[in-house]
């Protein structure tokens, strides 16, 4: 029998790898579902419209508009967000592998900040919401963006 050719076999062993890591992360998730409450802050759920785009330098910035994806919030907290987006990448770059720059269409106007992304699920099929879920940490906020994020948080509560 003749040994089937070398990138087939490459492309099976990848195809297989990323089912497991996808099996992985789904049974993650509902253990996590299993398990007490983490969080450190309540989450209030809301939905807000947001922009979701790659951190880069200002020098980098400043010289291309940077390409983003339209989201919206599931869930907020003091310490981090819940978004939906469309896709885990943009362009070529993992969303996932990235300090995000997140621009919320706030109430009380637009709230910039840094995040951190520190999990994410597809959402299954059967779902209301279609896209991906991402948990991330807010890791930097400016200080009127955080008075204005912090305050209408605790209008919500």
């Amino acid at each position: 029998m003749r040994p089937a050719p070398t990138h087939l076999t490459r492309a099976c062993a990848s195809a297989h790898i990323g089912g497991v890591a996808e099996l992985l992360r789904e049974l993650a998730s509902r253990l996590r579902a299993l398990v007490a409450e983490r969080r450190r802050a309540p989450r209030l759920r809301l939905r807000l419209r947001c922009t979701v785009s790659l951190y880069e330098t200002q020098a980098a910035a400043a010289n291309r508009r940077a390409p983003s994806l339209e989201a919206y919030t599931r869930d907020l907290s003091a310490s981090g967000i819940a978004i939906v987006t469309p896709a885990v990448r943009i362009n070529d770059r993992y969303i996932t592998a990235s300090t995000l720059r997140l621009r919320l269409e706030h109430p009380s106007g637009h709230v910039e900040l840094l995040a951190s992304p520190v999990r994410y699920e597809q959402l299954p099929p059967e779902s209301e919401e279609t896209g991906y879920l991402v948990g991330v940490r807010i890791v930097e906020m400016g200080d009127a963006d955080r008075a204005r994020y912090e305050g209408y948080l605790s209008e919500l509560k």
